[in-house]
């Protein structure tokens, strides 16, 4: 299940990107019902009903939250599930630029098919899908999966994702490269490198 992060502005300046709390209302929302149910039931439930809890739960412990500090000129990020969390603090001047980049499921990293595939997710991403690339039937299962990620690279040259959508879906993520870009002072790179 893709869950899309939002991109929020807070009152001081600075920007929330990550899971919205509407999100976490309904997980919760979802789970007091199940649960109730069961309670009322006395537990007595079959694997599906116990599943179906276990995933609400681990929905509703997860956790993927950036938060571009203005007036501090940090980035602080927090990513996982409650309580093991993976955190990670950077500084403004710590980074290169944001860059989207797309990733093909099922292609050899290098070769020409990637290239193609990546060339193909970026035309998803802006809307420009030709009838060749449009297919039905049982030519849908064959086709690769295409997917659009936004990174921070830091001038270390570390990769830090922020977030990986379906390239179709993809054009809030320039929005949002473009927003973080703009409130850290460095470049924003969303084509193909050449």
């Amino acid at each position: 299940m893709e869950i899309p992060l939002r991109l929020v502005t807070r009152k001081d300046g600075s920007l929330f990107y990550g899971i919205p709390i509407s999100f976490r209302i309904m997980m919760g929302g979802m789970l007091a019902l199940i649960g109730g149910a069961i309670a009322l039931e006395e537990f007595h439930t079959g694997p599906l009903g116990w599943i179906a809890v276990i995933l609400l739960v681990l929905g509703f412990v997860y956790k993927e939250d950036w938060l571009f500090d203005a007036s501090g000129k940090t980035i602080s990020g927090l990513v996982g599930f409650y309580p093991v969390l993976k955190k990670t603090n950077l500084a403004f001047e710590e980074v290169a630029y944001i860059q989207l980049a797309a990733f093909s499921k099922g292609t050899v990293p290098g070769s020409p098919e990637e290239k193609s595939a990546d060339r193909e997710a970026f035309n998803e991403m802006r809307g420009d899908v030709s009838r060749s690339q449009m297919k039905g039937g049982f030519d849908i299962f064959q086709r690769k999966k295409l997917y659009i990620a936004m990174l921070i690279i830091t001038k270390n040259e570390e990769h830090y994702l922020l977030d990986m959508v379906p390239a179709r879906r993809a054009s809030r993520l320039s929005i949002a490269g473009r927003a973080l870009a703009a409130l850290i002072g460095c470049s924003f790179l969303e084509n193909l490198p050449e």
